[in-house]
Parts: C-alpha cells; sequence; structure tokens
C-alpha cells in the first residue's frame, strides 16, 4: 500500500491516497476500461513532459506503491483492453507504425506487429479479451470522419468493420461476454447533432442501442459496458422531458432504462468488472464521485475529488474501481497540479449499497 493517506473522508470512511506522485502532470488515462490488471494489484499512469522530465507510461503496484516506468519520451493513448494481462498500445517507433504490448506481470515490453500508417490516423483501439482482434478507428488521409478497421492477430488479416458515412466512429471498446462485439460511438459529422451508440460485429451488421433522441437525452460520449454482458451503461446530457442522466441498455430493446431516475446529472462513466457497480461523476462543487448499484438502484457519494474541471483531460476525474473493487481510482487537481489517486473503500461498503 502507498504510504500514509492524504485524508479520511468523514462521512464514507474512504482513504485518499496520491498514487504516483511526480512533478509532472498525470492523468489514469480513462474509466470506462480500466487499465488495470485483474488482480487489482497494478494500474497505469500517463505522465506528460514538464521542463526536462519527459512524459512516459508507469505501471503503478498499489500494494507496496512502487512506480515501474514502461515508456519515456512517448505518452500513447493505450487501447482499451480492461483488466487484462497486459497493456497494448500503438507507437511509432524509428519512423515505423507498430503495436505493442506490456505484459502487468513481467513489465516487459513486446512489439507484436506493424500498423500500416498509409491507412491514416490511427485512434487508440481496442484488443479483444482473448487477444484475436484489434479494432481501431482511423481517420483516412483524405480527412475525417474515421471508420473502423479490425486486424485478425492471428492471421494478420485486415478488414473493414464500418463506414458509416456522415458519422464520425469513436471510442471504440470490445465487449467481454465472449461474443468480441465492438461498441461504438458514431458522432453526426461535422456537427455533432447526433450521438448514436452501436454495437458492431466482425463479419456482421452494425445494430444500434436505443440512445439519443427519442430514447434519450444526447449521450456525453461516455459508455461502458456492463460487466460480461451485452448491455451498456452510458450517461447523457440532462433534458426535462426524460428521467435522469444514466441510462442502460442493449441492442433489441425498445427503450432505455434510467438507472438513477431524477435531476441528478451525471457525466464520466465506468463499472466494475464483476458488473455489479456502477461509477460517475458530477459536476457539483468539489466534483463528487458517486458508485451505485445496478441491483438495488441505490447510490451515495463515495468522494470527493476537489479537482476544478478544465479544458485539459487530466482534470477530469475519469473514475474507475479497481478489478478487486478495493481501490476507487480518479484525477484530480486538487493541489493545482494534475494527479491520479485512489481512495480505497472501507470494508463492506459497497455491500451496504
Amino acid at each position: 500500500m502507498p504510504t500514509e493517506p492524504l485524508e479520511t473522508d468523514p462521512e464514507t470512511g474512504v482513504q485518499v491516497y496520491c498514487l504516483g506522485a511526480d512533478e509532472r502532470p498525470a492523468d489514469d488515462i480513462y474509466g470506462e476500461q480500466p487499465y488495470g490488471d485483474a488482480t487489482g494489484r497494478r494500474i497505469v499512469i500517463r505522465y506528460f513532459k514538464k521542463e526536462t522530465r519527459p512524459s512516459g507510461l508507469s505501471v503503478i503496484d498499489l500494494t507496496d506503491g512502487a512506480r515501474h516506468d514502461i515508456l519515456e519520451g512517448a505518452t500513447p493513448f493505450p487501447a482499451f483492453h480492461a483488466w487484462g494481462a497486459e497493456m497494448w498500445w500503438n507507437q511509432k517507433v524509428d519512423g515505423k507504425l507498430l503495436l505493442r504490448r506490456c505484459s502487468f506481470d513481467t513489465l516487459q515490453v513486446q512489439d507484436v506487429c506493424p500498423l500500416p500508417a498509409e491507412m491514416g490516423s490511427f485512434s487508440y483501439g481496442t484488443v479483444s479479451p482473448d487477444n484475436r482482434y484489434y479494432a481501431v478507428s482511423v481517420t483516412p488521409p483524405a480527412g475525417p470522419p474515421a471508420r473502423v478497421h479490425v486486424l485478425d492477430l492471428q492471421t494478420g488479416v485486415w478488414s473493414l468493420l464500418l463506414d458509416k458515412p456522415g458519422y464520425h466512429a469513436k471510442h471504440e471498446q470490445f465487449s467481454r461476454d465472449g461474443r468480441n462485439r465492438v461498441l461504438i460511438q458514431l458522432n453526426q459529422y461535422p456537427e455533432v447533432k447526433q450521438v448514436l451508440l452501436g454495437e458492431l460485429e466482425i463479419g456482421g451488421e452494425a445494430k444500434m442501442f436505443p440512445a439519443d433522441q427519442p430514447h434519450t437525452p444526447r449521450p456525453t460520449g461516455h459508455e461502458a459496458w456492463i460487466g460480461d454482458t451485452a448491455r451498456i451503461f452510458f450517461s447523457c446530457g440532462f433534458a426535462s422531458d426524460k428521467d435522469g442522466a444514466i441510462w442502460t441498455s442493449q441492442v433489441g430493446d425498445t427503450a432505455a432504462k434510467a438507472v438513477a431516475p431524477g435531476n441528478m446529472r451525471f457525466g464520466h462513466v465506468s463499472v466494475s468488472r464483476d458488473g455489479k457497480y456502477w461509477i460517475a461523476d458530477t459536476g457539483g462543487e468539489g466534483v463528487p464521485i458517486y458508485i451505485g448499484s445496478f441491483a438495488s438502484g441505490a447510490y451515495k457519494r463515495a468522494v470527493c475529488s476537489r479537482s476544478v474541471v478544465t479544458k485539459d483531460q487530466s482534470s477530469h476525474t475519469h473514475p474507475y474501481l479497481t478489478a478487486d473493487n478495493r481501490w476507487l481510482i480518479f484525477n484530480s487537481t486538487r493541489d493545482g497540479h494534475a494527479q491520479v489517486y485512489g481512495a480505497r473503500l472501507a470494508d463492506g461498503w459497497l455491500n451496504a449499497l
């Protein structure tokens, strides 16, 4: 465990620690598909260059607080591969674009395969839980909107997964239910007057979730699969004629279901590895982070992030739970300097939801 806690929340008993503290700005990258191992022991932190200190990616061990530097001089946005055995990312090395990975166990970096940079500008992508496929949104050389391509890592064969004229594809995430479906966000292009959420099947059709009008208010662009199910959890803007700001749905539903009915406004979202709990922040004072139970419908504040939110992504909390549900990880600028924090949940706290 990292040294002593910075504070203990008097209401929840949560102990807050600064993880991998550094003079460089840092963030936990994103919460929808957490960058951590399947045991809850190790997570990834991204550092940004400051003066003479280079940028980089590091693995933080939550059992002893040790930091293991994986990359230096580069800050790639890793591929979504929730609670896997490795962290994956694409990176230009000696002029060649490569797909790379690092084992959470051994911390060894491996070059997986070259990527065809001539296809265009690659997003971060997502790797299937079985390590079979790499799906990635690519903006062609002629410019946006982006399309989704998939690489079969066993055969080395690329195929086009989605090309929807007039829509920019982003935020690709493989499901964890064994179907290897890709959750995709489709922003109407060039003006984002519609935000669709879809499910892509390799070799099959794209199917839409009931999201955006007339089903829900406009999605915010924050969505996640719910455990190893076919359902997704997503946040939307607030609308007086709709009941709430966070929703669940699956392909085939005629309507989405409000998770926390009322006028509470949530933003960044995540789901626990076991699919039992949802995590979301709000725009309230101190940017509090809430955790709720899908089963009971109950939710409560876990911690106040104390972040001052700006356009800088490292000031956005991007909260998530580690695989063992013991730590709530989030970003904050609480001391005027973007860093990653861990809130260690009190024993039995989640069970009370």
